[in-house]
């Protein structure tokens, strides 16, 4: 469920010869490029207290505390603010899934762990990534094909990941099982239970 690490919102970046992705942080941001990143986290923080449906080009900018012309300056109609609203969501679950593996000193499954790590942390809040599902649906199918190369780049790293190919592909589909199932409302786990399974996921992966 991850966009491949290639857009505005990932600092300047570099491949490491052992399949990281290594940040080169900027120390200075623009304003602009400060005040797009507020809109857009407004956007999203609108669209969890609401929903996707009531998402008005008003409505962010009352959340953002910004004038309506000054969100039309950034985005010029909703389709292009829920367009990069959906990047900026699938690349910051990309970042922090790259950050995971790379914390992690136990080469064996670290990949898996770390979509399991990034997955259980985006469940804690809200489920986030459900709301790039769901403005992904609503847009054109560019999006979409974006995003159907995002889970080829997770799933090449599960399967180079030391650990039997099917098990880590067991793993990323038991992951999309618990969005759909809180996305669509299909009989969602209680948290207990959730973190029970999440728990089995890790123990597949040593």
């Amino acid at each position: 469920m991850t966009i491949k690490p290639s857009g505005r919102y990932n600092e300047n970046k570099k491949n490491r010869p052992d399949g990281f992705v290594e940040s080169e942080v900027s120390h200075m941001e623009s304003k602009a490029t400060i005040k797009h990143k507020h809109i857009l986290k407004s956007a999203k923080e609108y669209i969890l207290e609401n929903d996707i449906n009531s998402l008005t080009l008003d409505a962010v900018a009352k959340q953002a505390g910004i004038s309506k012309g000054g969100l039309l300056y950034h985005f010029p109609n909703k389709e292009a603010l829920l367009l990069e609203v959906t990047q900026y969501i699938f690349e910051d679950f990309t970042s922090r899934f790259n950050e995971h593996a790379m914390n992690d000193s136990v080469d064996k499954g670290r990949w898996s762990r770390a979509l399991i790590e990034a997955t259980k942390d985006d469940l804690s809040h809200n489920a986030e990534l459900n709301v790039g599902l769901l403005a992904s649906s609503m847009l054109n199918p560019d999006l979409l094909t974006s995003m159907s190369q995002s889970y080829q780049y997770m799933q090449n790293k599960v399967e180079q990941d030391s650990i039997d190919p099917v098990t880590a592909t067991i793993i990323r589909l038991a992951i999309d099982g618990l969005y759909y199932s809180e996305l669509f409302n299909i009989a969602p786990l209680d948290e207990k239970l959730r973190e029970n399974v999440i728990q089995k996921l890790i123990n597949m992966t040593k």
